[in-house]
């Protein structure tokens, strides 16, 4: 009888350890998400032949609080609210600089696109962009407020600047963080193609006075 409960007692315990074994090393799931912002789809672009017209985009200068992360929505004039569970993938700030070069290598049709690295005497132009203001509110409200100035290569005064301050209306984010990667990625598209269009009166005027 001792012998029995001796042996089941062991049962027990030997299921236990495995019970808990299995707990301990159970792979944990991470229900984060991660988003980017995306490039404008490819039937908006225009269509034309591949040149190679060299622009250099520097680093994008984004505000703090909405660089790096969580995804973040404007709850009120004093308030900004976090995602617990979505972040982008990468900063923002970076994130921005690839998809607007991305952009303009569609806008442009130009396979000349370069972001950071280039050297002096390899591009036309260079990029600067200065974004104050990148968020999309509770009702689904989107906005964007940046500085831009394109130099030439070894200048520093701009040779054309412009402020750009753009809107987009969206479907309220309820919760919803690719609702507000979305809407940025439709802002990031309109911000790119007025900026091509500054990039293109340059180049054409520079063309023109050569």
């Amino acid at each position: 009888m001792k012998t029995a409960f001796c042996l089941a007692r062991l049962l027990w315990v030997a299921s236990a350890g495995a019970v808990l074994t299995g707990c301990l090393f159970k792979p944990v799931t991470d229900s984060t998400r991660h988003f980017i912002l995306a490039p404008i789809a490819s039937e908006e672009l225009p269509r034309g032949a591949t040149r190679h017209l060299s622009i250099g985009i520097g680093p994008v200068r984004m505000p703090a609080q909405v660089s790096e992360g969580s995804i973040a929505v404007r709850a009120s004039a004093n308030e900004i609210e976090y995602f617990r569970n979505a972040v982008w993938a990468d900063r923002l700030d970076h994130c921005f600089q690839r998809t607007l070069a991305a952009n303009l290598s569609g806008l442009l049709s130009s396979d000349g696109i370069y972001v950071d690295d280039w050297g002096r005497d390899q591009v036309v132009a260079r990029v600067s962009v200065n974004v104050q203001q990148f968020e999309v509110d509770t009702k689904g409200t989107g906005t964007l407020i940046a500085q831009w100035r394109i130099t030439a290569p070894g200048k520093d005064l701009p040779v054309k600047q412009g402020f750009a301050r753009l809107a987009r209306s969206g479907p309220p984010p309820n919760g919803r963080p690719e609702v507000i990667a979305r809407t940025l990625s439709d802002l990031a598209g309109d911000f790119s193609r007025q900026l091509a269009q500054a990039i293109s009166e340059f180049t054409e005027k520079s063309a023109r006075s050569d």
